[in-house]
């Protein structure tokens, strides 16, 4: 976001003037409201795959209940039907718990790589902004030489 605000500043730049800071103001605005709202809806998608797979875990948890408890009695109409209604649920208990517990994993994962891109990013930005100034230099020292040339006869 404070790459694409400076963007903003130096390409908006000209010979006469800046960019004016009420056009910065408004494009600094406009990001970091874009940022905030797609933080929220990230969060959002998050909540409810957790409320879901919860959700999903109690109707398990009743399953097998409901059908232990029936095989445990005798009173289970089909005990082959009954063991595997139970043991798909148990299925479904073992993929939310995998899916819960690898949730935070991949998650540093992600935000490993995150991390790593925008040091790219960085690094980047400044030989960028370093061969500007040496670029910048350059020119300065090429002009002194050619006027002091005209100068010369």
């Amino acid at each position: 976001m404070v790459t694409k605000l400076e963007r903003f500043i130096r390409e908006g730049r000209s010979a006469t003037a800046g960019v004016s800071f009420k056009s910065w103001q408004g494009m600094a605005k406009a990001e970091i409201t874009a940022a905030l709202l797609a933080a929220e809806s990230q969060e959002a998608r998050a909540n409810r795959l957790i409320d879901r797979l919860v959700l999903l875990g109690g109707a398990a948890l009743s399953t097998i209940g409901v059908w232990g408890t029936a095989l445990a009695i005798g009173q289970a109409p089909d005990r082959v039907l009954a063991a595997v209604l139970i043991l798909l649920a148990g299925l479904a208990l073992l993929w939310i718990g995998g899916a819960l517990g690898l949730r935070a994993p991949l998650g540093r994962f992600r935000d490993d790589r995150r991390r790593a891109a925008l040091r790219r990013v960085d690094d980047l930005h400044r030989q960028v902004r370093r061969l500007e100034v040496d670029l910048k230099s350059r020119a300065k020292k090429l002009q002194a030489e050619r006027d002091a040339q005209d100068e010369a006869p």
